[in-house]
């Protein structure tokens, strides 16, 4: 496998072709995935390091090699079999592709985060010959592969580092307005909001807000008759936690829950990408 194919590929695809088994069809120059490989995201350490303590994932970070590749897995999306299969086969193309900066297999090492372990991932971590290493507090060190891996249960973590931020990624419902305040300034961010709001997960982020609303304050957005809109009459009764409450309403009716401060966080240019009855019921209610 290279980045380069030469004049002896298409002769070497020739003969494989014409004298090879008959017992093999022979295909060239083919797509190893369905989609384009592309890691969730890449840490790289500093030169000049912070003595400064990070503020979430707290124990992660003394864990990490030099550069670390990560795959976040998320409740509406979760681990499915063979993505650690995946993972590991980003490690090995990116260390071949960077010989100039990582000089040996130590200085790359892989982190995978979930909600919480599943079947599936532990029957992957079996198969792969793993080994798990309970390092304590929801962290992980899978042993017995070519680099190091790091894996991250978000629930448990939250619980043990009181991370009520990192408690929005995962099962657990966030328990202060500071979690509520930095939803709500990254759904007002306009950058992020035109990135997230035709993307898979977007209604869910919109319902963790939610989530994170006393009832009462959920419901004094809505018209008696609205409260009702798209639910089913089971779910007509007091008491249902807001999501349920908000169960079944398309995204932008989920948007005109939303308290009035979280609204006057959207940024105009993502306002103007709603329809122009619910961009008037917003502007009406935050006087611009």
């Amino acid at each position: 496998m290279g980045s380069t194919r030469t004049a002896w590929h298409v002769l070497l695809v020739a003969l494989l072709s014409q004298r090879g088994s008959r017992r093999f069809e022979v295909r060239s120059e083919v797509p190893l995935s369905a989609e384009p490989l592309r890691a969730d995201y890449l840490l790289l350490r500093k030169s000049a390091e912070s003595s400064a303590p990070a503020g979430t994932l707290k124990r992660l970070w003394d864990l990490l090699s030099s550069e670390a590749i990560v795959e976040f897995k998320s409740i509406g999306r979760p681990y499915r079999r063979r993505n650690l299969d995946r993972l590991c086969s980003y490690l090995h193309l990116y260390f071949a592709d960077t010989p100039e900066r990582l000089e040996q297999r130590s200085d790359l090492c892989g982190v995978l985060l979930v909600p919480s372990r599943t079947r599936s991932l532990d029957a992957d971590a079996a198969a792969l010959g793993l080994e798990w290493n309970d390092l304590g507090d929801g962290y992980w060190q899978l042993r017995g592969g070519a680099f190091a891996l790091v894996v991250a249960e978000i629930d448990p973590v939250a619980e043990a580092e009181d991370d009520d931020l990192l408690r929005l990624f995962g099962h657990g419902e966030a328990r202060t307005r500071e979690a509520r305040r930095w939803l709500a300034q990254q759904l007002g961010a306009e950058e992020m909001a035109m990135e997230m709001q035709d993307l898979e997960g977007f209604d869910e982020v919109v319902r963790k807000l939610l989530a994170t609303l006393p009832p009462e304050q959920v419901l004094a957005v809505y018209a008696p008759e609205q409260r009702m809109a798209g639910l089913p009459p089971e779910q007509r009764m007091a008491g249902l936690p807001p999501e349920q409450r908000m169960a079944g309403l398309p995204p932008e009716q989920v948007l005109l829950a939303m308290p009035d401060d979280a609204l006057r966080a959207l940024s105009d240019a993502y306002l103007e990408t709603l329809s122009a009855e619910t961009r008037a019921a917003i502007r009406a209610r935050i006087g611009r």
